[in-house]
């Protein structure tokens, strides 16, 4: 689930970059970033791209949904934040993200994939179940199905769980 979790994080951070369509003003995974991360970051270039679309994605669903007794695909339970940087380190996963952070075709396409039907979208914040539900596998496809269908509607849409963890 970690992987999931992760290249969804991309693909969702890949769309919603000021390129792509525009929900937050970062281009962490532009093709360009390369250029200006590779000298500071050398092999950890994506792990620079990742954790840089993640707090860019952070803030914005941060102020759209609020901080507090809320989760969201950016900001997670600290045991699942942790179990997530510890998974980030191995080749299968980087190469798996790198795949799903190709091009924004790549990234519409997987996430479409992990989707299946688009779950209808409405703009703003979507409560999609309590936070609960973070414990078992389903909740990503949930998020994957509720981000493509904003994304093809052209609408901005932040789905959360709310309750503690």
């Amino acid at each position: 689930m970690n992987d999931d979790v992760l290249a969804l994080r991309i693909a969702v951070g890949l769309l919603g970059e000021k390129d792509q369509f525009g929900w937050w003003p970062s281009g962490f995974l532009a093709p360009t970033s390369v250029a200006f991360l590779t000298p500071v970051f050398g092999k950890h270039t994506l792990q620079a791209k990742y954790q840089g679309v993640v707090e860019a994605a952070r803030k914005v669903h941060d102020d759209r949904i609020g901080v507090g007794r809320v989760f969201h695909l950016f900001r997670l339970p600290e045991t699942m934040e942790q179990r997530l940087f510890e998974s980030f380190g191995t080749q299968e996963t980087q190469s798996r993200l790198e795949r799903v952070a190709h091009s924004p075709a790549a990234a519409k396409d997987w996430l479409a994939a992990l989707a299946g039907e688009p779950l209808e979208s409405k703009p703003g914040p979507v409560l999609v179940g309590g936070a609960d539900r973070l414990d078992g596998n389903s909740w990503g496809k949930a998020l994957a199905a509720k981000y493509v269908s904003a994304f093809n509607s052209g609408i901005q849409c932040f789905p959360y769980f709310s309750g503690a963890q």
